[in-house]
């Protein structure tokens, strides 16, 4: 069995998570976005990990009351991102933490998080992925 831990006994052990350094996955967003992207290249490539965290950077935004996400997943046979799991921020939310960090499995995909609506005076977000 390849990239499997064994203790003294011999017995293996659980798997081994290690995180990657985060990576900017989208940066200046000043509003959602219109439309899904139309290629891979636009994603986050997941192969040989099972888990990416998105760290959603919304601090330089102004009055920013609610955030709707959404995490796509490219099919290659069909050659286009299918919509996966939504997560939305309300206004309470969002005040407590304007860093919010959401973690998807993943297993080796490519994805990318979609900003599906904002509601801000201002607004100004960073996305980073962070694999593992």
């Amino acid at each position: 069995m390849a990239n499997v831990r064994i203790d003294s006994q011999g017995v293996p052990k659980g798997p081994v998570y290690e995180e990657t350094t985060p990576i900017l996955h989208r940066s200046g967003l000043t509003a959602a976005d219109p439309s899904d992207p139309t290629s891979a290249s636009a994603g986050v490539d997941c192969s040989g990990y099972r888990n990416v965290r998105f760290d959603v950077d919304t601090s330089g935004s102004a009055n920013l009351t609610a955030l709707k996400v959404q995490l796509l997943v490219w099919d290659a046979t069909a050659g286009k991102y299918f919509r996966g799991s939504e997560r939305s921020f309300g206004q309470e939310e969002l005040a407590a933490n304007a860093i919010p960090s959401l973690e998807a499995e993943v297993r080796g995909a490519t994805v990318f998080l979609k900003v599906v609506s904002a509601t801000a005076a201002s607004l100004s977000i960073s996305v980073y992925a962070c694999l593992s």
